[in-house]
């Protein structure tokens, strides 16, 4: 399997005649608005989110089934991974393409700056990075 990309976005939608696929809302910066007495810097905080991290796949050789192991890793700005998750993809035989989603409903915020969704693909028993997606965070502190 071949990365072609990767979206996040809020909402994505699949019509069932056509099998398109529609991105809403593509992110790519998350303002936030939070007391400034409430906020301390590399101490984590949760922020709730309502995201898709979606991904077209391309397949060479659909004439067996594909199976396709990624890894996903959120890293902060120190570029310290702060989630990951490890997926098994599978095609069957015939599939010409592959989409997979990703929901997500927190995020670790720790400081502002640029969070990397980092896309993995296992090649020979090794991860390589197949895309990097950035999110970049603003904090908008208000006083108490």
């Amino acid at each position: 399997m071949k990365h072609v990309w990767t979206i996040l976005c809020e909402k994505s939608i699949i019509d069932s005649q056509t099998n398109l696929l529609s991105l809403l809302n593509c992110v790519e910066e998350i303002n936030l608005a939070m007391k400034e007495s409430k906020f301390q810097e590399n101490n984590n905080r949760l922020i709730p989110v309502n995201l898709e991290l979606i991904s077209l796949w391309s397949i060479d050789d659909y004439t067996k089934e594909n199976i396709n192991e990624i890894k996903i890793e959120l890293k902060n700005p120190q570029n310290i991974i702060i989630g990951n998750e490890n997926l098994l993809l599978k095609a069957k035989k015939g599939k010409k393409r592959l989409r997979n989603k990703i929901n997500i409903n927190e995020i670790p915020v720790n400081k502002e700056g640029r969070y990397i969704f980092k896309i993995l693909q296992k090649r020979n028993n090794k991860y390589i990075t197949v895309s990097e997606i950035p999110l970049d965070i603003t904090i908008l502190f208000s006083k108490d």
